[in-house]
């Protein structure tokens, strides 16, 4: 073939590559730079970028090592180590062995990074020159080199079998590890540089796009690319990770190695590529993220989103709501826009939307003619005119929802208004038909067999297509449904405004925990793909979640679900999605998900989406004891006295930092509730008593809701007397101790029981002593009693006797016909006959008065009228009464019986009466008696003289002190009389206006 159409052929196979590199690359990327001008990176050269196998990104800068975990930089230099120099340029070593190293400018430290840390060595750098036939070979340190500047000098590849590469400007040389030489080529070349491994193959790429294959196969050649030319392509290889990356202009190339045929692949055409010093690149295949490390710059990230959103204007918000699967890669929004993922295709000319309402709601029947709402009518524009043309329904409402049913139906739920009710209408035929008055707004319609599905401000209504019956659901009366999903084993679910997500079964409501920023507490709309996920839009961002992790919560509650969120920075416009319409979300036959946003309309196929799921690795960073910083260890002994000790846990993770839940539980402090870590990823503790203590941490790894564990021991030693043994020595002292005390308590009590005898002994003498001289004193006491009890009866017989006889004698001596003629001697006669009368009875009050001490308080064994009592009394006195021209009423009622002691209230009552007479003239002297609760209340009032305060105050006192002063006698005895049956008295008197005396005793 001649040598034009080898170039041609070569040309059109270049193109035909670019072609299918460019279908293939990602368009949609996001760009973030780290600086140190942002305080994000402690320096802005970026030497080195490799993965470990713990999935760190570590990168050499001019200060120090700095570890990526996806969020956060952790940066080892001289202020946080031992280092002493911090400038680094490469790292090399094995990931797979976790094994990688790098030497310090000095040659004289060496950092070991392993498990996701990093240890410090003093230790020399070795001679890293190879010397063979007597030739010496440099190390080949990756391209750009950052130590190699002759490109014509002789150089060395290690692969990673071991087998190494000798390389000069006239030959390449295979050798095993033994240096023993496999296969001599001979390859004249001007540039060591353009020299790479992939694949334990090794390329030379030339400035015209040709490049050659050196191989245990021998040596093959080709053609990468024909446009390639030294002025503008750069090499880039990384050693340690293996990959070659080749950039033109903007556009960042992945070299590989396809049976050892080189080709490219376009990763990005990053516009600022040239521009910002490039000299390391780094691309994580499986997280998409490609790491560009400036000399100048810092670090750049770039992340390839499988979201796309569409707008019809870039640079303009445009809001979206109902939108309606129109082909199988198009939707047709209510405002008429044709939208496939590839942007806005055609639109049809729709009346322009006002209100709200006009743009929630969108239906296609089975003929495709287009269903929109305008006002309070409904536009039916029909296919077979190219929607030029449209019927008209008018109604009296505004349209919410339109939905076509299984028999091409048309429902059209009318909103509330101040002067309508919500009303259901069909249309079936061009005839609309009023089916059922509702009391809520109807948000969104589907169908299940026979079943309309009505989603409600208030509750779920079920109107069923056969019997038009419209029923409530139970138990949803509280919640405001936005959507309703029928799944693909027809289970209903719904979604709420405020209140998450519901299953709604068997008549049941089954509700779910949300996530942790509770943001779906406002669900839009749900989506399942045919791997059994759900995709759940929010006003914060899209969740992913397990169909199956759901049911199995229902079953057992103690099941995590992990909730997998998706924000802006995965290729999203804004974070909030809309809903409240019909459709709210579409599920594509070229398997594109859509859904409306406040920002655009995002398109996205769900098996072509990688969740970054957080991963089954969890590292203690760093352990901060007193402000100490210590290594981690698996466990970890502490100082008995330590104040607070903190652990910083470590996280490789480059998703969305929400989808991240790290938790913590340390046992034996009362609690086995895990507490979520803060953003910080910390947790600390303080003064933990002694003993073995286990700290766990965990994470939840995805969706099948395993979780990554660590654990950490912590040891907190006891002292000497917190020890098991310095408890038991206390134990035995302190029952010695026990012992002690007894037996000097016992021998007290026995020299105090023998001090009591004696003392018992000698009261006991000087008892009996007393005893014997109160049996003496009571003897004479009883004599005394007798000689009384004589005394009385003398006066009853020697002195009451006679004087009733005297009195009986004066009476008889009165009534003598004789005496009768003589008034003067007659009214003597009388008054000696009242005086004997009142002596009689005073000697009789004075026999009662003693005999009543002697008794003490009695009841009578049978009931006596108080107003007979009392009349008797009034008697004795009539005499001296009509003699002071005083009246007496006795007012209390006949029938009334006590069973008071009659003696004491007997000389009470003669008392009374007597000190009235006394203390009034020309009056009026009134008894009566009330009664309350057993409580007999005899009152006397007369209207006297009345008594002063100071005497008034003194009777009422002399309960509290019998101290008898020069005062009323009568007052006294019948004071003393109520003490004695448990009586009272009360005195209400004023200077000459009269006096009530009130007598408070028990009456039966």
């Amino acid at each position: 073939m001649p040598k034009i159409a080898v170039h041609i052929l070569r040309y059109c196979c270049f193109l035909l590559l670019l072609i299918t590199t460019k279908m293939a690359c990602q368009e949609n990327y996001s760009a973030r730079w780290y600086t140190a001008d942002n305080n994000e990176l402690q320096q802005n050269s970026i030497k080195a970028i490799v993965q470990g196998k713990h999935n760190f990104i570590w990168m050499t800068t001019e200060n120090g090592i700095v570890r990526y975990d996806g969020n956060n930089f952790l940066v080892f230099n001289s202020s946080n180590t031992s280092l002493e120099h911090t400038r680094f340029t490469d790292i090399f070593g094995s990931i797979e062995k976790d094994s990688l190293t790098s030497f310090n400018e000095s040659k004289k430290e060496l950092v070991f990074i392993r498990n996701g840390k990093v240890q410090i060595l003093k230790k020399s750098a070795s001679n890293s020159s190879l010397v063979r036939n007597g030739r010496r070979f440099f190390f080949h340190d990756g391209l750009p080199s950052n130590y190699s500047i002759n490109e014509r000098e002789s150089y060395y590849i290690r692969l990673s079998n071991g087998n190494i590469f000798f390389i000069d400007n006239q030959k390449v040389e295979l050798c095993d590890s033994k240096m023993k030489s496999i296969s001599k080529t001979a390859f004249q070349n001007d540039n060591v540089f353009n020299f790479f491994a992939i694949d334990n193959s090794l390329f030379y790429l030339a400035d015209n796009g040709d490049y050659y294959c050196f191989s245990k196969k021998g040596k093959s050649s080709g053609k990468l690319n024909a446009l390639v030319s030294k002025n503008n392509r750069k090499l880039y290889w990384n050693i340690t990770t293996g990959q070659v990356f080749l950039s033109i202009k903007n556009k960042i190339y992945q070299l590989k190695n396809q049976n050892d045929h080189l080709t490219a692949q376009l990763i990005v055409e990053y516009r600022d590529f040239e521009t910002s010093n490039i000299i390391a690149i780094y691309f994580d295949q499986k997280n998409k993220k490609l790491y560009l490390g400036s000399g100048t710059n810092g670090l750049c990230i770039i992340s390839f989103p499988v979201f796309k959103t569409v707008t019809k204007n870039k640079g303009k918000a445009e809001v979206y709501y109902a939108a309606q699967a129109f082909s199988d890669s198009t939707v047709i929004t209510s405002e008429g826009l044709i939208i496939s993922n590839k942007g806005v295709l055609n639109s049809i000319p729709f009346p322009k939307s006002v209100y709200l309402d006009e743009r929630i709601n969108i239906a296609l029947d089975d003929e495709k003619n287009i269903w929109i709402s305008r006002g309070m009518k409904i536009l039916c524009y029909l296919k077979k005119s190219a929607y030029k043309e449209y019927r008209t329904y008018p109604f009296d409402q505004n349209p919410k929802t339109i939905f076509k049913d299984n028999s091409n139906t048309i429902w059209v739920a009318l909103s509330l208004d101040e002067f309508h009710k919500p009303k259901l209408y069909s249309i079936k035929n061009g005839v609309s038909k009023l089916e059922a008055v509702l009391k809520n707004n109807i948000n969104y319609i589907v169908q299940q067999n026979n079943i309309l599905y009505l989603a409600g401000d208030n509750g779920l209504f079920l109107y069923n297509l056969k019997t038009k019956k419209l029923d409530f659901a139970k138990n949803t009366e509280k919640i405001n449904i936005r959507s309703v999903f029928i799944d693909s084993k027809q289970k209903i679910w719904l979604t709420t405004y405020e209140k998450g997500f519901f299953l709604y079964e068997n008549q049941m409501l089954h509700s779910f925990p949300t996530d942790e920023e509770h943001y779906l507490n406002t669900t839009h709309c749900i989506i399942e793909d045919k791997n059994n996920f759900f995709w759940i839009s929010t006003n914060k961002g899209l969740f992913q979640v397990s169909r199956k992790a759901l049911l199995q919560y229902i079953k057992n509650k103690n099941t995590v679900i992990y909730y997998h969120q998706y924000t802006k920075s995965d290729g999203f416009l804004i974070n909030e999605f809309n809903g409240g319409c019909q459709h709210c979300g579409n599920f594509l036959k070229n398997n594109d998900i859509v859904f409306p946003s406040m920002n655009g309309i995002v398109f996205f196929n769900p098996y072509k989406v990688a969740p970054l799921l957080p991963g089954k690795e969890l590292f203690i960073d760093r352990i901060v004891l007193d402000q100490k910083t210590i290594d981690p260890k698996d466990t970890i002994v502490l100082n008995n006295n330590f104040q607070r000790v903190s652990f910083l846990v470590s996280y490789p993770y480059y998703g969305n930092p929400k989808n991240l839940a790290i938790e913590a539980k340390m046992d034996k402090i009362g609690s086995d509730h895990w507490e979520r870590l803060k953003a910080d990823k910390s947790i600390s503790f303080t003064t933990l008593p002694p003993g073995t203590y286990k700290l766990t941490f965990r994470s939840l790894s995805g969706f099948n809701a395993n979780y990554a564990y660590k654990t950490v021991i912590l040891v907190v030693p006891a002292k000497f007397y917190q020890t098991i043994w310095f408890a038991i020595l206390c134990g035995i002292l302190a029952v010695g101790f026990v012992i002690s005390i007894w037996h000097i308590r016992l021998y007290y009590q026995r020299m105090k029981r023998r001090q009591l005898e004696e003392v018992i002994a000698k009261k006991t003498k000087k008892l009996a002593s007393t005893v014997k001289k109160l049996e003496k004193t009571e003897n004479n006491l009883k004599q005394e009693i007798k000689q009384h009890e004589m005394l009385v009866k003398s006066v009853s017989h020697d002195i009451k006797s006679p004087l009733k006889f005297l009195s009986s004698s004066i009476k008889h001596i009165s009534e003598n016909s004789s005496i009768q003629d003589d008034q003067r001697l007659k009214q003597q006669l009388t008054t000696l006959q009242t005086s004997t009368s009142q002596l009689y009875e005073y000697v009789e009050n004075l026999i009662k008065y003693s005999s009543i001490f002697i008794e003490g308080k009695k009841l009578e064994d049978e009931s006596y009228s108080l107003h007979e009592l009392i009349e008797e009394r009034i008697q004795i006195f009539e005499k001296i009464a009509e003699a002071e021209n005083v009246s007496i009423a006795n007012n209390v009622e006949k029938g009334f019986c006590v069973r008071t002691n009659k003696k004491a209230l007997s000389i009470i009552i003669h008392n009374l009466i007597d000190n009235a007479i006394k203390n009034t003239k020309n009056g009026r002297i009134e008894l009566l008696c009330t009664i309350q609760e057993n409580i007999l209340t005899l009152k006397i009032i007369d209207n006297g003289k009345g008594m002063s305060k100071e005497l008034i105050d003194y009777y009422h006192n002399f309960y509290k002190n019998p101290i008898s002063k020069n005062y009323h006698l009568g007052l006294h005895m019948i004071i003393e009389l109520l003490i004695l049956i448990e009586g009272n008295i009360n005195i209400i008197s004023d200077l000459d206006k009269g006096t009530t005396i009130e007598i408070m005793v028990e009456y039966n």
